[in-house]
């Protein structure tokens, strides 16, 4: 076995004679607002001990694991080690854009007492003339924009921004440069760049081989820290994979699935222990009452690799093929209002994942399920303990699948899986719409489901008069903060020009149905407490069907709140009952 030598650095000793990469079977870089804030308080705190100018006071920033890559690269009489950052990336990551936001800010004093710290820093990010030898290769960064930043200290232009991972390294700039600049209100910038290159410091794992890599890596993280439970399950399968000497052709194939798999989960930022507790419940069906919890999930994948180590290569393709899916059902916006809940999205996964159903068929199953859904917990309003082991055992009824992950075909499937969703909604008729909604409060808390249930009105309006479907309003509206769009036509701060107009229960009548309407992204900010006179005529002036439709009525009072709210529930009575096969 590999020996192990621990080593205590700072991070300037840990950044001398190295060049890093993330391999692209790594997580791309994820850190939010929450954890570089983290950081930064960090440092605050440090410089705030009183024995901090006496240099004995350092802060330990966790653990780092390295893969020697056993590669070289020379420039001049300099040498310098390649390797892979396994473990820390993105700790490793922040640091070296918080020195370049340092950078920057040294630049921009244009003070000659700074000029050999900005030569060193310079240094440090970029090793060759050529501008090759760069200090980090980020993985999962088509646009090259960490590279990119790293040598110029210009942020990407967001219009080019491809994916989640892409926008977290360009929030990162921004914070980090913002940090800086609140440090030089009252700090010296000097002293910000000593505690970072002489204070933090880390535990430095260097590993020769791969093999002992997730070992090491599985150890250090079953101590309580912070580690996404999609992480260590590749760890445990690549771990596997190399204790049973795998062959070439096996951890070629894992290192690519997992390389797919970060890739896709970087452009939506789906939660990797979500795609891990899906793949698990649909992948194990032993009639599970709820989504399989992320440790469960490892233990199951664990307990099925260890009896046959060539299950390492397609549950990493089943994680890969979860991981599409869920990717594509966050990256619907439109659904939102739908998909709010895990054991609906878990059903949704499952009929596009199943192979029992040609694509007709699932595009069925799809719009059922979106219908039943949207009943439940969008317009009888029920929670998300509602109907939770029924959804699960419908996912694994729909995958029908067994341990040697072979599927079971069977015959009338399509209609018993149809069946079964018209039975999760048998509870929730669409005849009892209009009850449950008549009286509620369709705005507090039911944003989204007011937009998608609109939305849903706005095409059958368009669909009934021949009219175009204002498609571009709609992925304005989609992408905007829900409140942007929704209009309360009776106004919820009454204004002169509303006096008298609703006397009894103002609020109730304001958050009513039949009082919301959606329009054009700042339009709402624009009338709010205008007289009706002034809105009716703006909603005349849109592409919205809706808006017209209300600027069809003279006034607006309880009388037309109350006519309004009986059309709207009655269409949605038909909207969304049951498909009839």
């Amino acid at each position: 076995m590999e020996k192990i030598n621990p080593q205590f650095y700072n991070f300037d000793e840990f950044l001398q004679g190295r060049l890093f990469e993330i391999p692209e079977y790594q997580r791309a870089y994820s850190w939010t607002s929450k954890q570089r804030k983290d950081l930064f308080n960090d440092i605050k705190k440090l410089y705030s001990y009183p024995d901090f100018d006496e240099g004995t006071r350092n802060h330990f920033l966790a653990t780092v694991v390295c893969c020697n890559k056993k590669r070289k690269e020379k420039y001049g009489t300099e040498i310098f080690e390649i390797f892979d950052i396994v473990d820390g990336q993105q700790r490793i990551t922040t640091l070296i854009i918080l020195l370049k936001a340092i950078h920057k800010k040294l630049l921009d004093l244009n003070d000659a007492k700074f000029k050999k710290e900005i030569i060193k820093l310079d240094d440090i990010f970029v090793k060759d003339s050529d501008n090759r030898l760069i200090l980090i290769q980020n993985n999962h960064d088509s646009s090259l924009i960490l590279r990119d930043y790293l040598l110029s200290g210009k942020e990407a232009d967001r219009k080019k921004i491809k994916t989640k991972a892409e926008y977290n390294l360009l929030y990162a700039f921004s914070e980090c440069q913002k940090f800086v600049e609140e440090w030089c209100e009252n700090d010296d910038i000097l002293e910000l760049l000593i505690l970072i290159k002489y204070r933090l410091c880390f535990v430095f794992h260097e590993l020769q081989n791969e093999s002992t890599v997730y070992t090491v890596f599985e150890v250090l993280n079953s101590r309580g820290l912070e580690v996404d439970w999609l992480d260590k399950c590749k760890s445990m399968l690549m771990g596997i994979a190399y204790e049973e000497n795998s062959t070439d052709s096996t951890l070629n194939f894992l290192h690519k699935y997992w390389s797919l798999i970060y890739r896709t989960i970087g452009i939506n930022e789906v939660p990797g222990s979500e795609i891990l507790r899906f793949a698990a419940t649909l992948y194990y069906t032993n009639d599970q009452s709820r989504v399989m919890k992320p440790e469960d999930a490892i233990e199951c994948f664990r307990k099925i690799t260890k009896q046959s180590t060539s299950k390492v290569v397609d549950i990493s393709k089943w994680l890969l093929d979860v991981a599409s899916e869920l990717s594509e059902i966050y990256s619907n916006v439109r659904l939102t209002a739908v998909t709010d809940k895990i054991h609906a999205r878990l059903v949704a996964v499952a009929i596009k994942l199943s192979e029992h159903f040609d694509e007709n068929e699932k595009e069925i199953l799809l719009q059922q399920w979106e219908k039943v859904t949207f009943r439940i917990f969008g317009l009888y309003q029920k929670d998300s303990r509602t109907k939770i082991g029924e959804y699960t055992r419908l996912a694994q009824k729909i995958m029908g699948i067994n341990d040697n992950m072979t599927y079971i075909k069977e015959k009338g499937k399509f209609n018993e899986v149809f069946n079964e969703l018209v039975k999760l909604g048998i509870d929730y008729p669409a005849a009892g719409i209009s009850k449950a909604l008549e009286d509620a409060n369709c705005y507090n808390g039911w944003e989204k489901e007011a937009i998608y249930f609109f939305y849903n009105y706005e095409r059958y309006l368009c669909g009934e008069n021949g009219y175009n479907f204002p498609k571009a309003f709609w992925d304005k509206i989609w992408e905007s903060s829900v409140q942007d769009s929704i209009e309360h036509i009776y106004p919820q701060t009454e204004s002169l020009a509303w006096r008298g107009k609703v006397t009894k229960r103002k609020e109730y009548h304001a958050n009513r149905i039949g009082n919301l309407l959606i329009l054009p992204i700042g339009l709402n900010k624009q009338l709010q407490n205008n007289g009706f006179d002034i809105k009716k005529s703006k909603y005349s002036d849109t592409l919205m069907y809706s808006a017209k439709d209300v600027a069809k009525y003279n006034e607006w009072n309880i009388v037309t709140i109350e006519e309004r709210t009986k059309k709207l529930l009655e269409w949605a009575q038909k909207e969304w009952e049951d498909i009839k096969l």
